[in-house]
């Protein structure tokens, strides 16, 4: 009965010890949410997106790769369709500052990971 005692004592103590153990959280993307006023996509899917957070704002221009992933109200798309739909809702003076386009860059690469587009459809 004791060494059962001594038993459950031990293993109380190992749980409560392990309760503090800093765990590392990694943030590998950085991002931005922006309407799309803000955001100039490139033509092709390998150019340079620019975005201003910001009136005051300086203009930055990020890399899109082979790897970036688009996005329009969850749905995964092809570059040239995200632009296509991206391009129709830039039209709509109305819709251009409503939609919400979210940028996600790698922190150690400075390159676009993901573009989403959230609009309300016709």
């Amino acid at each position: 009965m004791t060494a059962n005692r001594i038993l459950a004592t031990v293993a109380l103590f190992a749980m409560l010890g392990t309760a503090n153990a800093a765990r590392v959280i990694e943030q590998p993307d950085e991002g931005y949410e922006l309407t799309l006023a803000q955001l100039t996509l490139p033509t092709t899917a390998s150019g340079g997106l620019t975005m201003k957070r910001c009136d005051e704002c300086t203009y930055s221009t990020h890399v899109l790769t082979s790897s970036t992933q688009y996005f329009v109200n969850g749905q995964a798309l092809p570059f040239d369709e995200f632009k296509q739909i991206a391009d129709e809702v830039r039209s709509d003076r109305v819709a251009r500052e409503t939609a919400l386009a979210c940028l996600f860059i790698n922190i150690d690469t400075g390159r676009v990971t993901r573009v989403t587009l959230v609009h309300r459809a016709p």
